[in-house]
């Protein structure tokens, strides 16, 4: 049936694309990085936690009821339908002043349009909607579970980025703050 490979497409297409991420996404320059540990964590945890949700998917325990598995992994896969176009969107606005370890260019500007205009790190709005997606997919609560690692990494990881963004933008910054939800439109 079609729908059994539309899952393992979706995560091939989220594994490749988050490989070319880290790949061609990196700083040019080691001295700008203010990353402060924050991406090697961010790939320990994301590979940790992928292994582990997978892992739990071989398990008869925690299985989500019946009655909700064809629903969530619907809403898994909406998730990530919508999740990594949100970040590939998010970084190419952002362009070169995209990296994945945290870092201020020499000429860096403060970006406002396109999904940045309501969100402070759309890119990690996708990304977290795609692990949730995923872990929906997988179907029981322990997979769900596993995701937290993750949220708790990224969270740790925007408060290192808004304090570097912070320092190099100053009032600019605050105030664009200000005008902006973190990762959830109209809400955080």
């Amino acid at each position: 049936r079609p729908m059994d490979k539309l899952f393992p497409a979706l995560c091939l297409l989220w594994f490749a694309s988050e490989i070319r991420i880290v790949w061609r996404r990196r700083s040019d320059d080691a001295t700008q990085a203010r990353d402060a540990g924050a991406l090697r964590l961010l790939v320990v945890v994301i590979g940790g936690s992928v292994a582990l949700a997978a892992g739990f998917d071989g398990l008869d325990m925690g299985r989500f009821p019946r009655a909700l598995q064809a629903p969530l992994w619907w809403l898994g896969i909406a998730l990530m339908l919508a999740g990594m176009p949100l970040r590939w969107w998010s970084i190419r606005v952002l362009a070169r002043h995209f990296t994945v370890d945290v870092a201020i260019r020499p000429d860096h500007e403060l970006v406002r349009r396109g999904p940045y205009r309501l969100l402070r790190h759309p890119s990690y709005t996708g990304l977290l909607m795609t692990f949730l997606g995923f872990a929906l997919c997988l179907g029981n609560w322990l997979s769900l579970a596993a995701m937290l690692p993750v949220v708790l990494v990224l969270l740790w990881r925007i408060q290192v980025e808004e304090r570097v963004l912070a320092a190099a933008f100053g009032d600019r910054y605050a105030a664009y703050a200000r005008e902006t939800k973190r990762l959830i439109p109209f809400v955080w």
